[in-house]
């Protein structure tokens, strides 16, 4: 009989075929050292697929293998960015809640940034630019609603919408700083 193929030899191991044909193989593979050889290296293989070896790699690997495929500064700029979202959708929620658009308090501070210290100004100015500009934003999605759907989304609506988006970016925040790596092991 001539040498087996390989794929009866894998067939052999992983116990197809019939009854006869797997005792001509068996037969063949006590005679033929070749074919046994490659029945023990296929064997071999099946195992280790089947059960591989974890090698943990040393530290100093790890970590400059981790250093190259997660470099800091796009986390630091990540995270400064996502605070300052964060930041930006929380201001502006509050503002468009608790309608500070109309407060009294604010209109004075606004018309007194002028003859206030120039952070407090600068802090007020900045509250007022953010909440012009979400309050469009929600003018352009309400408008946009009205003549698609044929829905009027409310100003509660919105502000709960932008307080999940904030919830959501806090998260992500908390998973970048407190979580920072999540290594698999192989």
């Amino acid at each position: 009989m001539e040498c087996l193929s390989n794929q009866q030899i894998q067939d052999y191991i992983e116990k197809n075929g019939s009854f006869v044909e797997r005792s001509i193989i068996r037969d063949h593979l006590i005679v033929c050292e070749k074919c046994q050889l490659r029945y023990k290296q296929y064997l071999q293989m099946e195992n280790i697929l089947t059960d591989p070896e974890y090698v943990v790699p040393p530290e100093r690997i790890e970590k400059n293998v981790m250093k190259k495929i997660y470099s800091r500064f796009p986390a630091y700029s990540s995270l400064l960015s996502l605070i300052a979202a964060s930041f930006v959708l929380l201001v502006s929620w509050i503002y468009i809640y608790f309608d500070f658009a109309n407060n009294s308090l604010i209109q004075a501070l606004k018309m007194t940034s002028d003859n206030t210290s120039s952070w407090i100004a600068s802090v007020i100015k900045i509250i007022s630019t953010i909440f012009s500009s979400v309050y469009a934003i929600y003018k352009t999605v309400s408008k946009f609603f009205d003549i698609l759907f044929n829905i009027n989304i409310g100003i509660e609506i919105f502000s709960l919408s932008i307080l999940i988006l904030t919830l959501i970016l806090f998260y992500a925040i908390y998973q970048l700083v407190f979580k920072p790596s999540r290594r698999q092991k192989i």
